[in-house]
């Protein structure tokens, strides 16, 4: 009879394991319905009043670029709502910004985001939550913004200049500070330089996996990160520059 227990008790574990690493990954709050339909119909009204003879009124665009499809995921992907908001109330319309108001401007970027497929909800959208939503593709996960406490683990290799890197960096993520308690990412494929890493002694864990926090900024060639905390977690293999 004991032995029936444990059995069946280690089965149990066991599915209960295996259904928590088939979790999906958490959904974009931009697919968790940002705006509610009555604000997008709204914004509506506004775009057919004021944008339609630039952008079209279906948004494929005109003499304005479409704002909707590949173009505008292209143009606003990856990107905070807030970035499109500002764009649209600090330049549009063209040459007569102030003829709508910044609360219709706002409801005209939630009618973009529904003519784009993103859900509606039951709260209306409102200007101080727009840079903690990206515009994100169904199934793509959300990317730390720039400025962002994030956790970031790779291999510590030198770099020119005397500079430190990790090379086949995970992609970071947002860690609310340096004592948050985080599962250890997998290695990705990414580069990361480290800035101000020097307290932290890097010279001392070259060729080691180790796990960096801090500040992350991305520019048009590389994602840097000033190091708040830097500690090895594994072996990376014998190579103490960066390949």
């Amino acid at each position: 009879m004991r032995n029936t227990v444990l059995i069946v008790t280690l089965a149990v574990v066991c599915a209960g394991a295996i259904g928590l690493r088939a979790q999906p990954a958490p959904q974009p709050r931009i697919w968790q319905g940002v705006y509610t339909t009555a604000q997008a119909e709204r914004g509506k009204a506004a775009f057919l009043a004021s944008c339609q003879r630039c952008h079209n009124a279906d948004l494929s665009g005109d003499r304005g670029p479409a704002l909707k499809g590949e173009r505008f995921m292209t143009t606003w992907g990856g990107g905070g709502v807030g970035r499109l908001f500002e764009k649209i109330r600090d330049t549009m319309p063209v040459f007569a910004t102030s003829t709508i108001d910044e609360a219709t401007k706002l409801d005209i970027v939630t009618f973009i985001l529904q003519t784009n497929g993103f859900p509606a909800g039951s709260k209306e959208l409102a200007v101080d939550e727009l840079d903690a939503i990206q515009i994100l593709a169904r199934g793509e996960q959300p990317k730390a913004q720039n400025f962002a406490r994030v956790q970031v683990v790779g291999c510590l290799a030198r770099a020119e200049e005397n500079r430190f890197v990790l090379t086949n960096a995970s992609e970071p993520v947002a860690a609310a500070s340096d004592n948050t308690s985080l599962p250890l990412p997998t290695s990705g494929s990414g580069r990361v330089v480290l800035l101000n890493a020097g307290p932290f002694n890097p010279a001392s864990q070259v060729g080691q996996r180790v796990e960096a926090r801090g500040l992350v900024y991305r520019d048009e060639r590389d994602t840097l990160l000033t190091v708040s905390a830097l500690k090895a977690v594994g072996g990376c293999g014998p190579n103490t520059r960066e390949p």
